[in-house]
This record gives C-alpha cells, structure tokens and sequence, in this order.
C-alpha cells in the first residue's frame, strides 16, 4: 500500500516538473516572438540546450543500468574494516552530467547511508568503493538508489535497485593462557568450587556412619543403607563412586547492561581457547528466548556457539539464574557450570547457591568494561557470594588472558 502510495507520488512529480519545463520553454519562445531583438532570441536559444537535455534525460531509462555490490563473505570480527565495491554498468552511453549513489548502510553499522557524487559522462562502467567498521552482528543491506537530474535542477530522476546481502560479523577474542579446571583438585584449596560428582546409580561400599559426615536431609534417603543399618544395628552410609570430568557448561547472562559487549567477548574467548585444547563444553543462554548446546568437543561445536554469539541480543528482561536453574535442570551432567554475567546482584546469589547444591562445580565470571569498577552493591553480595563457597571472579577487558589462572590461584 504505501509503496504504491510513493510510486503515485513519484509519477505526480515527474509530471510536474516536466509540465514546468515546458512551461519555461513556452514563455521563452513566447518572449523572444513579442520582445524580438538579439537579447530575447539570445535567452531563448540558450535555455532551448537545456530544455532538449532534459526532454531526452526524462526518457532514459535508469533501470537499464546494471548495479552489483560485493561485500566480503570471509568471517568478519566485530571491529574489522570491510571494503565494499560497487560497480555500475550500462548498454547505451547517454551523457549523465552527474549521478549520485546512495547504499543504504545497517542502521546498526552506521546511522547514515553512503552517498558519493560521480560523474559518468559517456562511461559505460563505473566503479566504486568505502570501507567501514563493522560491529558483532546479523547486518543487512537494502539496496542502492541512484539519482540525476538536469543542471539547472527542472528535472530529477531516481531509480532503487534491491540488493538485500547479509553478512554475520563474530565477537572478537583474546587467546587465554589454558591451564585444566581439575588441576584444583591436584593442589587443594579453602573452597572448592569444582567439586566432583557423585554418580547415586553406582555404590562402591558401604561404611559406618562418622561424625562430621556430610549428608543434607535431602540426600538423606537415599545416602543411608538401612538394610546394612538394621543389620549391624548403627547407621551404615553409602559409598559412591566418584566421576571426574573435565566438561564445562557456559552460561551466558543476557541482561542489557554496560558490559553485555565484553561478556560476549569474553565466552568467546572462553569456548575458543577450550575446544582448541581438546576440551568439551556446551552452551546455556538466557534472554528471551533460551538457547541450549549440548556438550561436544571439535571445531563444529565453536563454529555453532560463535554462530549463536554473533547473533545474540542483551534481551533478558527477567532475573537469568532463575530461568537457568529452571531450564538446565534436565541437562545436568558432571560438568562444571561457569556463568558468565556482568552484574552480580542478591537474586544471582541466591539463585546460584540453590545451583551449587545440585551441580558437580561451579564458577562465576563477573565481567566488566575497560576503565569500570565493582560497585559497593556488587561488592557486598560478592562477599555473601564467597561465604556461601561460590566463587565469583572479576575480569576486566583486557585481562582476560589469566582467566584459568584466576580461579586456579583463589
């Protein structure tokens, strides 16, 4: 409807402006036949050029030119500089005094477009190029309008031709010094994020209860061997055997905050410093829609979360741990959950100690912008945070080359 409304609209112009051509010519001649004298003929004869270039230019079809713009297909890092080459061709070599090309550029690469004045003359081909800064991202190209008109500005001309290219822009990165999560366990520590999972389904022995052991009322039922219990007449536990993995889940928060950039930035450091190493992860994503990636190792599974960090948005409108303490539930293996958020708030906290409880490990990365800081709120719960054994690590951009190390060492 309203592309028909603007065709209508353009068709009354040209109408216009050619009816106020021959308007001028008309009153010229009309001048020089009353007025006579050379001064009248002289006016008429040379307006009477311009008038002819008007009348043939208004019949020149524009669409008879052929436009291609190339843009790159590599894998682009967001920040990169892309060059873009346009290329005009044409049959029938009229005369254009002037033409301007205006590409459309992505509202989110750029707030205007790209417009260049050339002038064609009686070339058949005309080439050109820019470059600019590409941010992460989906980014979509339009099209690209051409527009001439005659040099005294009576007639205009303008024709859009729909060139729709894509092109998918990833994160940028930083190489990680990599050091294995289990090597924790080698050396020891205060608290232990990282702790090993229990597999409930394979009883190694049966021991007698000790003071001290740590059995919660919810595991209660099913860590006590009451057959044993009944038999010997004191309380027997359960043994379990102990699975160690080195498998990582990485959970993204996609709340919409100053850091969301770095965030990205930093799990795609993350996953790519880890499946070059051997290692498997998988991929948890909370924003408006939830995005799950089983745990697989290879270069297929960077490739599949770098296509998905390149798409997604800081959408979560709602607390994420709450969504992830939901949604990952069924998922849950013996790998390490490490979160990756950017505020650390009395929700996260909460939300994540109720986690720590049902998973193998846990660890939280708390990322922020270059030349930022941990606010005093974010301070007290990091503090609550580490009372409850979470661990929760600050990372700034540009640091995140010791990412490994900084857990290893806390």
């Amino acid at each position: 409807m309203l592309k028909t409304k603007l065709k209508r609209l353009r068709r009354f112009e040209s109408l216009f402006r050619f009816g106020l051509l021959l308007v001028l010519l008309g009153i010229s001649y009309v001048f020089a036949m009353f007025q006579g004298g050379f001064v009248s003929w002289f006016i008429f004869y040379s307006f009477l050029p311009f008038a002819v270039y008007a009348f043939l230019l208004l019949f020149y079809p524009l669409q008879g030119f052929k436009v291609e713009r190339i843009v790159p297909k590599r894998n682009l890092k967001a920040g990169e500089s892309i060059k873009i080459d346009i290329t005009l061709k044409r049959k029938v070599p009229f005369p254009i005094l002037f033409l301007v090309v205006e590409d459309i550029l992505p509202s989110d690469i750029h707030s205007e477009q790209y417009k260049q004045l050339v002038f064609p003359g009686f070339k058949r081909k005309i080439k050109l190029q820019y470059s600019l800064k590409v941010a992460r991202g989906e980014h979509r190209w339009e099209g690209i309008r051409l527009i001439t008109g005659d040099i005294l500005g009576i007639l205009k001309k303008e024709r859009w031709f729909d060139l729709q290219q894509t092109i998918l822009v990833y994160p940028q990165y930083e190489e990680l010094i990599y050091k294995p999560l289990e090597s924790r366990f080698e050396h020891g520590g205060a608290v232990n994020p990282l702790q090993f999972q229990r597999d409930t389904s394979l009883v190694s022995s049966v021991r007698q209860y000790q003071p001290g052991d740590r059995v919660s009322w919810i595991d209660w039922v099913s860590w006590i061997d009451w057959k044993a219990t009944a038999r010997t007449n004191s309380m027997m536990t359960k043994e379990f055997e102990v699975r160690q993995s080195n498998d990582l889940m990485v959970v993204l928060d996609r709340e919409n905050t100053l850091h969301f950039e770095v965030s990205v930035q930093f799990a795609a450091s993350l996953v790519k410093t880890i499946i070059q190493h051997g290692g498997k992860l998988g991929f948890f994503s909370v924003g408006t829609t939830v995005t799950y990636i089983p745990i697989r190792g290879e270069e297929m599974q960077k490739n599949i979360i770098f296509h998905h960090l390149a798409r997604v948005l800081p959408n979560c409108v709602t607390p994420f741990v709450h969504v992830m303490n939901k949604e990952l539930a069924p998922y849950q293996q013996t790998a390490t959950i490490v979160v990756i958020t950017s505020s650390v708030t009395k929700q996260l906290v909460d939300g994540l100690s109720e986690e720590t409880r049902r998973s193998g490990g846990m660890i939280i990365y708390n990322i922020k912008k270059r030349g930022t800081s941990v606010n005093k709120d974010e301070g007290k719960y990091i503090s609550l945070a580490d009372q409850r054994g979470i661990m929760i690590k600050t990372l700034y951009e540009g640091q995140f080359q010791m990412a490994f190390s900084e857990v290893l060492q806390a």
